[in-house]
C-alpha cells in the first residue's frame, strides 16, 4: 500500500486505507509549524494518521497589524501602490504607514511624482493599494470590499474638494450641490434644496444659486465645491491642491473655510498641496519623497494661531472698501486726432 502526504497535511491512500486528518489552517505554514505526524495501527489495509494542529494565531499576529483605535479615522499600513505601463511597473507607493486621528488638519508636501496624490486616491478608496493595510472610519478596505461599500463609503463618509473643481457643467451651483444628497436619498426633495441653500449662503454666494459653472469665477466655483463636498456631513475631507487654482484673495477665502470646517466643525481634513506656507494651518505636515514619508512634522498651537491670525488680517484689508486716488491730467486738445486718421498719425509719431 502506498501513501502520498503533501505539503498541507492531506494524505493520498487506496481503497483499503482509512485516515484521519486534522489540516492545518490556510495561514499557517508548514515550515514554520512542521506536521507531528502519529501512526498508529498500521498494517497492509489499514493506517491511520493523526495530524496535531498548529498552535492558533491571533487575528493582529497573522494579518501582521495593529487594531486601529477609535480615534483613528484613517490607518495606512505598510501600503505600496505599482502601476502597470506596458509591462513595466511603475511604483507610486513604497511602504507608506501613516495614522490620522479624527479632528485633525494634515498637510501633504512634496515635489510633483513624490507619491502625495496616489496616497490621497488610496485614503479616499478611488484607487486600491496593490499591498498593504487601508482603514477608513474603522473600515478594514480589502480585496473583498464590495463596490457598493465603496460607493457607500464615499458618499457618506468621505469629502472630496479637487483643484480643477469637477462641477457638472450642464447643472446649477445648487443642483452640484444637492447631487450627492440625491444619490444618498435620506433627504425628501423640499429638505435637500434648502440644505444647499443654506451651505451656499454659508460659503458666500447665496446670491448665485441659479448661475451654471461657466458664469461663475473660478473663487465661486471653488466654493459650490466645498459646499458640495460637505452636503452629507462627511468626517473626512480630502482636498487636492483646492487652492491651485486660484488667485490670492479666493485663496485666503478658501483657505478661512476648511479652517472652519475643521476648528469648528471638526471634519477631518487632509490636503495635499505644494504651498509649503499652508503647511502652518496644519497640525502635522507629511514631507513624502519617491513614494515614501521623509519626515512627519508636528506643527505648534502657538504656530497654527499665528498663521490664522494673519489670514484674518489679509481677509479683513482685502474686504475694506478703498478709496480711489484723484489723479489730475492735463492734456494739449491740437494732440489728439480722430480714428480714422490714427493709423497716419501713429506711423508719423513712430518715426
Amino acid at each position: 500500500m502506498a501513501t502520498d502526504l503533501n505539503g498541507e497535511g492531506g494524505i493520498a491512500a487506496n481503497n483499503n486505507t482509512t485516515a484521519t486528518i486534522a489540516s492545518y489552517s490556510s495561514d499557517a505554514s508548514s515550515s514554520a509549524y512542521p506536521a507531528n505526524l502519529e501512526l498508529a495501527g498500521v498494517s497492509d489495509t489499514n493506517v491511520a494518521i493523526n495530524v496535531k494542529q498548529p498552535p492558533a494565531l491571533g487575528r493582529s499576529e497573522r494579518l501582521n497589524h495593529e487594531v486601529p483605535d477609535e480615534d483613528d479615522i484613517v490607518v495606512v499600513n505598510n501600503v505600496h501602490k505599482t502601476y502597470l505601463l506596458g509591462v513595466e511597473g511603475v511604483p507610486a507607493l513604497r511602504g507608506v504607514s501613516l495614522k490620522i486621528k479624527r479632528g485633525e488638519f494634515i498637510v501633504i508636501l512634496g515635489k510633483s511624482g513624490g507619491g502625495k496624490t496616489s496616497l490621497l486616491n488610496i485614503i479616499g478608496t478611488i484607487d486600491k493599494p496593490t499591498k498593504g493595510e487601508l482603514f477608513i472610519c474603522g473600515k478594514r478596505i480589502t480585496n473583498k470590499t464590495t463596490d457598493a461599500e465603496f460607493a457607500m463609503l464615499r458618499l457618506r463618509k468621505i469629502g472630496f474638494v479637487f483643484q480643477t473643481f469637477n462641477l457638472i457643467s450642464s447643472m446649477t451651483a445648487q443642483e452640484n450641490v444637492e447631487l450627492p444628497m440625491i444619490l444618498d436619498g435620506r433627504l425628501e426633495a423640499s429638505v435637500r434644496k434648502e440644505r444647499a441653500k443654506k451651505l451656499l449662503t454659508r460659503v458666500g454666494i447665496g446670491a448665485r444659486t441659479d448661475h451654471l459653472p461657466s458664469q461663475l469665477s473660478g473663487g465661486e466655483q471653488q466654493r459650490v465645491t466645498i459646499a458640495r463636498s460637505i452636503s452629507n456631513s462627511p468626517e473626512i475631507l480630502l482636498l487636492d491642491e483646492p487652492t491651485g487654482d486660484l488667485d490670492t484673495k479666493n485663496s485666503h477665502i478658501v483657505l478661512q473655510m476648511l479652517m472652519d470646517l475643521n476648528r469648528k466643525h471638526g471634519i477631518t481634513c487632509v490636503m495635499v498641496t505644494h504651498d509649503t506656507n499652508l503647511s502652518n494651518f496644519a497640525s502635522r505636515v507629511v514631507h513624502m519623497v519617491d513614494g515614501k514619508i521623509f519626515n512627519i512634522e508636528v506643527v505648534s498651537a502657538e504656530r497654527r494661531a499665528e498663521a490664522e491670525r494673519d489670514l484674518a488680517a489679509k481677509l479683513n484689508n482685502e474686504s475694506a472698501p478703498k478709496e480711489a486716488e484723484a489723479h489730475t491730467e492735463f492734456r494739449n486738445p491740437a494732440q489728439f486726432y480722430s480714428f480714422d486718421t490714427y493709423p497716419v498719425q501713429y506711423a508719423a509719431e513712430a518715426k
